[in-house]
């Protein structure tokens, strides 16, 4: 049996954040942005997967500064910590949170508070407890380390949601469901909204084995290990995969572009408000940076000045005992899985007798 579809699909959903869209940008004259994610293993015995957060200024010197502000969704309390103190230094934070609408005040350098114009839509929380027993969670505890939704405080005066709704993402996968005349991306966000929700029969099950994971350190390590290397491998951008099914092409070009262009919207609604006093924080997935930076050059004429690596999670190998032998197996097994997805499928050519 094949592990990498499985692996591959839900390591791309995790990188989509339902917590880079597949469209190649490849003929924009603008170069491809370089990956928000990157391995660091200069302690041979520690390995640490590391997110980046990268500061944009406008050509013309006119307008805020941009942070894009990337995320692991699981991570370390120290890296939740760092990334709280980041996003709190920011004038104004555009994040990630799908049904989580609300209107806010924020008082831009020379200016008064102000609402942004946008009435609360009743919503759950983003601490309600679906989210404390969705499926991030559980791996999140499973691996010992914290899920983002509950270890960073939303509640800032300077944090704004802005994201697509569940209806509104259900109503795009209902017109891609009428255009292609075929079913398949709206199921598996249904399947896909149960499992992060908890209650589900496959939910029951994944919690029995990342139960399983979190009784043995050094299998929880080697799980990380392997979330690591695929992570890093696919540079933290699904649209580096070439070989996935069509369906969850279609479900990741809502889930990462349509949102994409939600938060550029709004972005450009508050550029007019804000100077170059001000800083503002995009603060979503690693799946979304690479096309949001595409868009944030070309668009918006913004370019990037500096970054700063936030150590998202590590594995001390040492201490946990896993061998230099077993992380090149864990390795090579990642590689060897990953391969077909690195390159479009060939198409099948039918021999015909003349």
């Amino acid at each position: 049996m094949r592990t990498a579809p499985l692996l591959v699909a839900s390591v791309s959903l995790f990188l989509a954040g339902c917590s880079s869209p597949v469209r190649n940008h490849s003929s924009d004259r603008l170069s491809r942005p370089e990956p928000y994610v990157r391995v660091s293993d200069a302690d041979s015995n520690v390995v640490q997967l590391q997110i980046a957060a990268r500061k944009f200024v406008p050509l013309l010197h006119k307008g805020p500064a941009i942070w894009l502000t990337a995320v692991s969704h699981i991570g370390e309390s120290n890296y939740f910590a760092a990334l709280q103190r980041h996003l709190d230094q920011q004038t104004l934070v555009l994040f990630e949170g799908i049904g989580e609408h609300h209107a806010r005040k924020v008082a831009p350098a020379g200016g008064a508070p102000r609402t942004s114009g946008r009435p609360p839509v009743p919503t759950r929380t983003i601490s309600s407890k679906a989210n404390r027993t969705s499926l991030q969670s559980s791996m999140a505890s499973s691996l010992g380390l914290a899920f983002q939704l509950e270890a960073i405080d939303y509640s800032r005066p300077n944090f704004q949601n802005s994201d697509l709704s569940i209806y509104e993402l259900r109503q795009l996968m209902a017109e891609m469901r009428t255009a292609a005349g075929q079913e398949g991306a709206d199921q598996i966000f249904e399947n896909l909204l149960k499992a992060m929700e908890g209650g589900s029969v496959l939910d029951s099950i994944l919690q029995l084995a990342m139960n399983f994971l979190g009784a043995s350190p050094k299998l929880q390590a080697m799980s990380k290990l392997v979330l690591i290397e695929t992570i890093s491998q696919m540079k933290g951008d699904p649209s580096e995969l070439r070989g996935l099914p069509p369906q969850l092409t279609q479900l990741l070009e809502v889930l990462i572009d349509r949102r994409n262009q939600k938060v550029l919207a709004d972005l450009k609604s508050e550029l007019e408000e804000f100077d170059n006093r001000n800083t503002i924080a995009i603060f979503y997935g690693t799946g979304h940076m690479p096309d949001l930076e595409m868009r944030l050059r070309r668009e918006l004429n913004y370019q990037p000045v500096a970054q700063v690596w936030f150590n998202a999670f590590s594995v001390n190998l040492a201490e946990t005992g896993i061998s230099s032998s077993e992380l090149d197996f864990i390795r090579s097994f990642v590689n060897r899985e990953m391969e077909q997805f690195r390159s479009p499928k060939p198409s099948k050519q039918t021999n015909r007798q003349p």
